[in-house]
């Protein structure tokens, strides 16, 4: 087994007993220079190495020292952002053993004065930016690991791109916890200017925060001859999707991009895959999809590109076509391939009753049980000084849940 121990910027003096009671036992001492410097002297009598922090050579390192009593040392909680998910995800729990120091989280939402329960733990150090920025803005209340490309004040930049207000309180964390620590507070639109140190931990601290923003206007997306979604069958068909916060979700047909937009902000820290076989219009879902973080276009034919892809939690067929059997068999197929205690859920939207018919046949083959529902929408405008009524086209909606388990 290999234990990991956090250790912060106060050192020793800041573990806890059973953090200093590994270490004391530890054959040998793992760490980066800096977390090693960070134990002074203690127990002279294990073997030192250094690491360079690159997990990808930890497998190596660790092979040179099996069944030596080895502990690794690691910033703050290794269970945040950190290697201990790493080596669970690699060596299985019951291998890894992690023993947390105060994490750099903890101890920025105590300086900043924010409260940590439902605050969001994000990071931007080594990962995208805008997605911690779009996380972050469906939040009253985030800490935000920065790294030295990603700093505040990119940070604050991608946040009111992600659309949180300029006058959001925005609280500096840097060296927290070491004898240079330093604490600094701006807003959104003018964050404490740099030079910042490489690991600050950023809190953004709000009044209200947004929901996702399911069913917007169509006017809010560009589109291609009126190849939108309607936002009153797009919010039907969201809900239908039930999406999870870290779903896989294909949206087959995406026309302008509106419902895998809008999916993208549900599975926040999942993966939406928008295809699109017309490049005019994959250029549209691009341009769409500009400020999302989690949403990839592909522009191509369904049938070649879908196997190519992740299994789905839920799918999004918006196309139709004569393809339609074809395809609602082939998302059934790879739903089932994604093991998950939750049922996958498909929606296919169809504008004609053939193709209705071929659809629910192939679930009949397929053994499914499903629902379809024709949704008719009509909106209210002016005509001459009153309101009237104008129908748009009807959609009809199939719904079906694959069991995976």
């Amino acid at each position: 087994m290999i234990r990991v121990v956090g250790i912060g910027l106060d050192g020793l003096a800041g573990c806890g007993a059973r953090a200093r009671r590994l270490i004391d036992r530890a054959e040998v001492l793992v760490g980066t220079v800096r977390h090693l410097d960070l134990t002074g002297g203690a127990h002279a009598g294990a073997e030192r190495v250094r690491w360079s922090g690159d997990p990808g050579e930890l497998d190596g390192l660790l092979d040179r020292h099996r069944g030596r009593e080895v502990v690794l040392l690691a910033s703050g909680d290794p269970n945040l952002f950190g290697i201990g998910a790493t080596l669970r995800h690699r060596l299985g729990t019951a291998a890894v053993d992690v023993e947390p120091a105060v994490s750099s989280f903890q101890l920025a939402l105590a300086r900043a004065g924010v409260p940590g329960a439902g605050a969001a733990l994000l990071s931007a150090h080594g990962r995208p930016i805008a997605a911690a920025a779009g996380l972050a803005a469906r939040q009253r209340h985030a800490a935000i690991l920065t790294d030295a490309d990603h700093n505040p004040s990119a940070l604050a930049r991608a946040l009111a791109d992600a659309g949180v207000e300029a006058q959001a309180r925005l609280v500096v964390c840097e060296r927290l916890g070491g004898d240079a620590e330093r604490v600094r507070e701006g807003t959104v639109g003018e964050p404490p200017p740099g030079p910042y140190d490489s690991l600050s931990v950023v809190v953004v601290d709000r009044l209200g925060a947004p929901g996702p923003g399911a069913g917007r206007p169509e006017h809010r997306y560009g589109h291609d001859d009126g190849q939108v979604t309607k936002a009153e069958v797009r919010s039907v068909a969201l809900a239908a999707l039930d999406i999870g916060c870290d779903d896989v979700v294909w949206d087959v047909g995406a026309g302008s991009g509106a419902v895998a937009v809008e999916a993208g902000r549900l599975a926040a820290m999942g993966s939406v895959y928008a295809i699109e076989r017309r490049p005019d219009r994959a250029e549209v879902v691009r341009a769409n999809a500009a400020l999302s973080w989690n949403v990839e276009v592909i522009c191509g034919e369904a049938s070649s590109v879908l196997p190519t892809l992740p299994d789905p939690d839920a799918v999004f067929l918006g196309g139709g076509g004569i393809a339609t059997a074809e395809l609602v068999e082939l998302a059934v197929e790879r739903i089932r391939g994604h093991p998950s205690p939750v049922a996958g859920r498909l929606v296919v939207n169809l504008a004609t009753l053939e193709s209705v018919l071929e659809a629910t046949g192939t679930l009949r083959r397929l053994g499914l049980r499903w629902r379809v529902s024709q949704i008719s929408v009509a909106r209210g405008r002016e005509l001459a000084g009153r309101l009237a009524w104008e129908a748009l086209n009807p959609v009809h909606m199939m719904v079906a849940e694959v069991s995976r388990w």
